[in-house]
């Protein structure tokens, strides 16, 4: 029963317990499914399976490593491949010093995995263990040693030293005993008159071997118990070795092997039998050549699932006339053609047989366009001798819709194999994709423009825009109106090639056209842009005020909430209800903490206890991560107890974190309506401004009802009617107030900015304008917030145009003047770009 080899956790415990060895191996479902199945194989197999096997210190995943090796082709394929295990070794990020990692991962795989390869992946009975996992991974091919293929040696004849006695093999001689002596072979010279009955026969062949089982240090000589070997026992016959399943396997095997084996010798002499055969691409290359119709189906077919699941191993040098045989193929659409045709083009017979090739030569230009999308591959299509005239004779078949997706699977290889192709003059292929600028196929438009413009991107020497007719050009010009984005980005790229020359911007910018053409592009500036609106406080930034010398008194519904907690997280969120971040303020240990027990001490009695003085100073740090407890010496001797890094806030603040806006009304001497007071500031701490504009109106205005009252504004010490001895007019003084209270959304916008003093709202009815909001339409941008898209396209359109134009199309550029400017103002990530052209030939030095 075969037995695991003891795992590295295992060795750790031993000698090797201070070696750290990193692992990839995931303990999935799968994991534990297959290392459970092939455990179960070599246990049947009696061989030993290493489960995690070590390999620079790195535990290896067996599951893994099979996956890999088999997705080449198994051992054998690896093997052959020069440096191929070196390369799965590298995979593991071993140390620099591993030089022979890869044929320890071989021998790995060899000892532990080549067998269940055998048996599962091809599906082949793996010969014995003898003659597999016992033997060196050094030796060759694996599935050469197959039950099928594997022949056992055949005995070799015993020679004559090897008929001489030998001690028998559980018994060793010492160093003192005497060797073996050689016998030598006499021939027995007493005449046989008879043959020897089978009895007596077989007791003389036993005879030597009884003889041969005495050691020789124990013989007797001249004792008479003992028989006397006479020199006619040598010469006795001496039997051949008895057949084992090591020595003669063949002999042990079923019926069914015997049988297949019978068959394999008696086919030896047919051609190819035990060879592997070619590789699956190799195959496919060969049936495409091949032009039989079920090889050609069958490699079409393959093809098409490759390119699409592995497209980046699909490499045209590594498969040596396969892309020759597929544009072959592509090019029998002329032949097609003329089978099924009348006359000519214009009379089309499509019966079955025409769509079943039609859709094989499809297959085929998928194939190839799906490949033409690797660099490698476009360039290497570029130069094959007949590629670009099987291009030209597939874009120049009539417009049928039988033909349209072989028409667009051709315009894609031109668009990938654009850069790799030179455009002459009289060039049969731009007259092709000329002609395409005039379909009404979107497809057909749409790959033609980018096709066109990448062929003349960077060739000046090579640019034949000019020739395009102006038809054309026409309708180029008209799709800028369209809503698509696609199309749209297609023409303005073109457009830029094509104002690159200055006599093309001459024929483009002819009136009233050009006029037209510059107010598309102006439109575009701003296509999709996202209209928004951003608030800038034209006041500077006050200074800070002082921090407010009381601590403010939480509302009742705020102390409610704080109850709901235990200590210490009561008095964490106090602190934060009450106090704010301020490097620059302290307050002392004793004011806290009096006013903590201040406003919680009424609750003790209900079972609500106080977190002890010590603990609660200790909390302050929790709740801010600035503060800290700090010890000052005084001038006088003495020593002052404060918390550094916190302030007062000025109204307080909910425990969701919600700000409380304050009510600075400041109480006269003499009311309105002649009840005396202290003359202090209102304490009242409202939640919401609408909430703040109601105390205001019922506590300190009044209601409405109290007719003939002398009513003030005593807002923060404004004063407003003060001086006049008071105001009748409710209305007026209702209004003056109204711009006190702070406006919701002003004063977001106000902390958001940094200023400290926005409870009152607008800093005095004598400064209204303090904020401006600016309009803002913003374009798209790229990963580094730089413009991007159609906007800067047509941009750099107008920057041609400006640069290469005369002065009919300036007059034209500053008519639009005022245009750029607003765009320039309201799209931040183009106004770059705006501002170049509107300084471009003193567009923008008129004024």
């Amino acid at each position: 029963m075969a037995e695991a080899a003891p795992t590295p956790e295992r060795e750790r415990k031993g000698p090797w317990a201070n070696r750290v060895l990193s692992t990839d191996i995931d303990k999935t479902p799968e994991y534990n499914a297959f290392i459970e199945k092939l455990s179960e194989y070599h246990q049947k197999r009696r061989t030993t399976l290493t489960v995690e096997p070590e390999l620079g210190r790195k535990l290896l995943d067996l599951r893994k490593l099979y996956e890999k090796v088999t997705a080449l082709g198994g051992y054998d394929k690896v093997t052959e491949e020069k440096g191929a295990w070196r390369d799965l070794a590298l995979q593991y990020k071993l140390a620099a010093n591993n030089t022979n990692a890869g044929y320890l991962l071989k021998t790995i795989y060899y000892k532990n995995l080549a067998a269940y390869e055998i048996s599962n992946f091809f599906r082949k009975e793996p010969p014995p263990k003898e003659w597999l996992e016992e033997r060196s991974a050094a030796g060759g091919s694996i599935m050469t040693r197959t039950a099928e293929d594997f022949q056992a040696p055949s005995p070799k004849p015993e020679s004559k030293s090897e008929r001489s006695p030998t001690p028998p093999p559980t018994e060793k001689r010492s160093l003192r005993q005497a060797p073996t002596p050689r016998t030598f072979y006499n021939p027995d010279t007493t005449p046989q008159r008879h043959n020897p009955p089978r009895a007596a026969a077989s007791a003389q062949q036993q005879q030597p071997q009884q003889s041969q089982s005495s050691p020789i240090g124990h013989q007797w000589n001249g004792a008479s118990n003992f028989p006397n070997f006479s020199s006619s026992s040598i010469n006795a016959p001496i039997g051949l070795p008895v057949p084992t399943p090591r020595n003669a396997p063949h002999e042990f095997m079923s019926q069914k092997r015997k049988a297949a084996e019978q068959a394999a010798v008696s086919n030896m002499s047919r051609f190819g039998v035990g060879h592997t055969g070619p590789s699956q691409m190799m195959r496919i290359a060969m049936g495409l050549k091949s032009g039989l119709p079920d090889e050609v189906d069958f490699a079409l077919t393959k093809l098409v699932q490759t390119s699409y699941e592995a497209g980046d191993d699909l490499r045209a040098e590594g498969f040596p006339g396969l892309s020759e045989a597929l544009f072959d193929k592509l090019g029998s659409i002329d032949e097609l053609i003329r089978r099924h045709s009348f006359h000519g083009f214009e009379d089309i017979l499509e019966d079955a047989d025409f769509t079943k090739h039609l859709e094989k030569i499809n297959e085929a230009a998928l194939v190839l366009r799906n490949m033409s999308f690797q660099i490698d591959n476009a360039r290497y299509f570029s130069h094959l001798k007949n590629a670009r005239n099987i291009i030209v004779m597939c874009m120049s078949l009539p417009n049928q819709t039988s033909f349209m997706e072989l028409k667009h699977y051709v315009l894609d290889m031109v668009e990938s194999m654009a850069t790799h192709l030179l455009v002459s003059f009289n060039d049969n292929l731009f007259e092709a994709l000329h002609a395409n600028l005039l379909s009404d196929d979107r497809g057909l438009l749409l790959g033609s423009l980018r096709s066109i413009c990448r062929f003349v991107m960077g060739r000046d020497e090579s640019n034949r825009l000019g020739e395009i007719k102006p038809a054309a050009i026409d309708r180029i010009r008209n799709l800028l109106m369209l809503e698509d984005d696609d199309l749209v980005s297609a023409c303005l790229d073109f457009l830029y090639q094509y104002t690159a020359n200055e006599d093309n911007v001459e024929k483009l910018m002819q009136p009233p056209d050009g006029i037209e053409l510059i107010k598309q592009l102006m439109r575009l500036l701003l296509y999709q842009a996202i209209p928004g609106e951003q608030t800038v406080w034209l006041k500077t930034r006050m200074p800070h005020a002082p921090p407010p010398r009381d601590i403010p008194n939480l509302p009742q519904e705020i102390v409610h909430d704080l109850l709901t907690f235990a200590e210490p997280e009561r008095a964490t969120r106090w602190m934060r209800c009450c106090f704010e971040e301020d490097p620059n303020s302290d307050i002392t240990q004793i004011a806290l903490w009096q006013a903590y027990q201040a406003r919680f001490n009424d609750y003790v009695l209900s079972g609500r206890n106080l977190l002890p003085a010590a603990e609660f100073i200790k909390n302050v740090s929790i709740a801010f991560s600035v503060a800290s407890a700090m010890v000052l010496a005084l001038p006088t001797g003495g020593q002052k107890f404060i918390i550094k890094g916190i302030r007062p806030r000025e109204t307080p603040m909910s425990i969701k974190g919600h700000i409380y806006v304050a009510c600075k009304w400041i109480n006269s001497a003499i009311e309105g309506n002649g009840n005396h007071n202290t003359g202090g500031r209102c304490a009242a701490q409202l939640q919401t401004p609408q909430d703040l504009w109601v105390h205001v109106l019922n506590d300190h205005l009044g209601p409405p009802t109290d007719q003939g009252r002398k009513l003030y504004c005593n807002w923060g010490g404004c004063g407003k009617f003060n001086r006049q001895g008071g105001e009748d007019d409710r209305r007026k003084v209702i209004g003056h107030v109204r711009t006190h209270i702070p406006d919701l959304n002003d004063l977001r916008a106000a902390r958001m900015a940094g200023m400290d003093d926005v409870d009152g709202g607008v800093k005095g009815d004598d400064d209204p304008n303090s904020k401006v909001i600016i309009r803002r339409n913003q374009t798209g941008t790229d990963d580094r917030g730089e413009a991007a898209g159609i906007p800067l396209t047509a941009a750099l359109v107008l920057r041609n145009v400006a640069r290469r134009g005369m002065e009919g199309v300036r007059e034209i550029l500053g008519a639009e003047r005022g245009m750029l400017f607003e765009v320039m103002a309201v799209n931040k990530p183009l106004a770059a770009y705006v501002a170049d052209l509107l300084v471009e030939d003193g567009m923008g030095m008129e004024e």
